[in-house]
């Protein structure tokens, strides 16, 4: 069975593709992952034992990336709409929406059915947005905070006092895997400008490392419409780039402590603890099959997530819900090293 845009990969193309966590790490992480939602009795734990054992370590960490942002967003109401939905909630409708069809009549087998008995229809064609929206702008919501990420080499720039100026393009669009409702896209061309303003402080931290061509900068900022420049302005709060934060993090991966007893027999020739490698950038995948590519990407694009997560986190000295964050990058460049291993990248 072939999986349309709206699934994830089809399961057994994903089992063969991902190496298999051992049955007491999935229960493991299961039971963390429900305690982070708010699920602790058997069943939904159960349901998420399953979810990563069928759709992958790259699938559950994306859902869970998504649940955040969408009740950092406000969340979702229940089918009737009487009542905001549960953590969990909102983890197990993500997730049902884009895993493959069979897999999730097995796992949930009452899913997208209605009273009757009748299947959730599929959701809006993308070239039918425009008459829909049209409509909908006579009674527009409010946005109250918005914040955007970009990842990007810079252009040219002009400084200005404690000023920094640069514009990034941005020239095709392509769309990841979304929940079932919306709607799916090949790709969007055309060309969007970027209009970055940032501190000369914040430019001096990151100036150097870009002379590396292969460095990206990092931007985090409010957005909004510029309709002098005719495009979008980024107003920026934190500059990196991706090199700084990898060093950043691999100077926190300190060993642990030896025994007296350790020592003395590395002392003696004893094999020594090695720090784990962690791979951020992605190898060259021209040569794999292209489920294992895809997932190779989805890996390396959860895992760079999660480091910008735990950043954020730390820099605003959070610390509930950072050692769980820091857990699931672990597991994720655990997996990535196993499949970099596997095909001897």
């Amino acid at each position: 069975m072939q999986a349309d845009k709206n699934t994830t990969t089809n399961p057994e193309i994903e089992e063969a593709a991902s190496p298999a966590i051992p049955v007491d790490e999935i229960e493991k992480l299961a039971r963390q992952i429900g305690e982070k939602l708010g699920e602790k009795s058997g069943k939904p734990i159960r349901q998420i034992a399953q979810i990563i054992e069928k759709c992958g370590w790259a699938f559950v960490v994306k859902i869970l990336a998504e649940t955040e942002a969408t009740e950092t967003a406000g969340g979702l109401l229940t089918q009737d709409k009487k009542r905001r939905r549960t953590r969990g909630g909102v983890f197990f409708f993500l997730a049902k929406g884009q895993m493959d069809p069979a897999l999730r009549a097995r796992i949930f087998p009452n899913f997208g059915k209605h009273g009757d008995g009748s299947i959730m229809p599929p959701g809006i064609d993308w070239g039918e947005r425009a008459s829909h929206m049209e409509a909908l702008r006579e009674q527009p919501g409010q946005i109250n905070n918005l914040t955007v990420t970009l990842i990007g080499r810079p252009g040219a720039l002009h400084i200005e006092g404690s000023s920094v100026m640069t514009v990034i393009e941005q020239r095709e669009v392509k769309a990841p895997p979304y929940p079932k409702g919306v709607p799916p896209f090949d790709a969007v061309q055309g060309v969007t400008k970027y209009y970055i303003f940032m501190g000369l402080r914040h430019w001096r931290k990151v100036e150097q490392a870009l002379e590396n061509e292969e460095d990206m900068l990092i931007v985090e900022g409010s957005a909004i419409y510029d309709e002098q420049l005719g495009g979008i302005t980024v107003l920026s709060t934190g500059v990196s780039t991706k090199h700084l934060e990898s060093q950043k993090r691999q100077k926190g991966i300190q060993p642990a402590k030896k025994s007296a007893d350790q020592a003395a027999r590395d002392s003696r020739g004893g094999k020594s603890a090695k720090l784990p490698t962690v791979i951020t950038e992605p190898p060259d995948l021209s040569g794999l099959p292209e489920e294992s590519a895809d997932k190779l990407r989805q890996l390396f694009s959860a895992a760079e997530k999660l480091r910008q997560k735990i950043d954020n986190m730390e820099d605003k000295g959070q610390n509930s819900g950072l050692a769980m964050t820091r857990r699931l990058l672990e597991q994720t460049e655990k997996q990535i090293s196993s499949l970099v291993k596997q095909y001897d990248l």
